[in-house]
């Protein structure tokens, strides 16, 4: 039996690392059934490291369906791949919220961390396993790239024990100037048009009928962006499907700060959240940087009344 190994759409670098690596770590074990596969485009970051370790990208694949399938790095329905309706899904790993409300997975690993990367490097480590070259640095990348180098608040303990784990086959040298280098690499808006930058990391929420879009936009010039753009952009994206909020975060993992621009009929409940004024659907927001530990929170109190 063939089981596929897939994260969500819109897939950033941790979602196809932890596939590739949960593959490896699979066919260790003896279960060469497992195959990495992802179900949209990849960023130019894992594309470089991809290429730089000699690993081959996992096949694209559109549906889902009829195939028996591991999620990797997402739970909710709305990021899983065409068809996913009709799969049958084994397992899941993830690091984010839970939703499983409409699936029934035989194996279950979730745990709050930084990095889905992390839970799979876990994995070699608990069954004492030699973790391959190519992979360990495609996990270590996936790691440094999550956690915005071991700084975000979703940082725990485990992120720091696998990266210095990795690091130790790896040899980098020095985790915070090649997190420096990682995100260099990410650091390419200005060749995007504006619909592409907000969709590059775009996570769809619904919570009790209500939906917020929250993209996150990594970037070391973040003054250097086009906020007027993108809020035109959000507005005509909103004239075509409605959302309470379109939220798009420009965070800065070097200084460690965020504007926030948003859009929508709830802006007055996010400023009540977040005790500060959305001025022209602007706001700048100091030490936020994480949407799933800092930002995605607020929004879900907004609307779990």
């Amino acid at each position: 039996m063939k089981i596929y190994v897939l994260g969500h759409k819109k897939p950033d670098l941790d979602s196809i690392a932890s596939a590739a690596g949960y593959e490896s770590y699979r066919h260790q074990l003896g279960d060469t059934n497992y195959k990495a596969i992802r179900c949209d485009d990849i960023n130019p970051l894992t594309e470089w490291i991809f290429s730089n370790f000699n690993t081959e990208i996992p096949q694209l694949v559109n549906d889902i369906s009829n195939m028996n399938v591991v999620l990797v790095d997402h739970t909710y329905s709305e990021n899983r791949a065409d068809g996913w309706e009709r799969a049958n899904i084994l397992e899941v790993i993830d690091h984010h919220d839970v939703k499983l409300e409409d699936i029934v997975p035989q194996r279950i690993t979730i745990r709050p961390c930084g990095s889905t990367c992390t839970l799979i490097t876990e994995k070699f480590v608990n069954f004492n396993m030699d973790i391959p070259f190519n992979i360990a640095n495609i996990l270590l990348a996936g790691i440094l790239d999550d956690s915005l180098g071991l700084k975000s608040p979703t940082t725990i303990q485990l992120d720091i024990d696998m990266v210095n784990v990795l690091n130790k086959i790896c040899k980098v040298g020095d985790i915070q100037e090649y997190s420096l280098e990682i995100f260099k690499k990410k650091d390419i808006w200005h060749t995007l048009a504006t619909r592409e930058i907000i969709e590059e990391d775009i996570r769809n929420i619904e919570i009790n009928g209500n939906w917020v879009s929250i993209s996150q936009v990594e970037t070391l010039n973040s003054e250097n962006m086009d906020t007027d753009s993108i809020i035109k952009e959000l507005e005509l994206m909103n004239i075509e499907k409605d959302f309470n909020l379109r939220i798009v975060m420009l965070t800065n993992p070097v200084e460690r700060d965020c504007i926030l621009i948003a859009v929508g009929k709830d802006i007055n409940l996010l400023e009540n959240e977040l005790a500060k004024e959305i001025k022209d659907n602007v706001v700048y927001l100091k030490d936020i940087v994480s949407r799933k530990k800092q930002v995605l929170p607020l929004i879900e109190k907004i609307y779990s009344v």
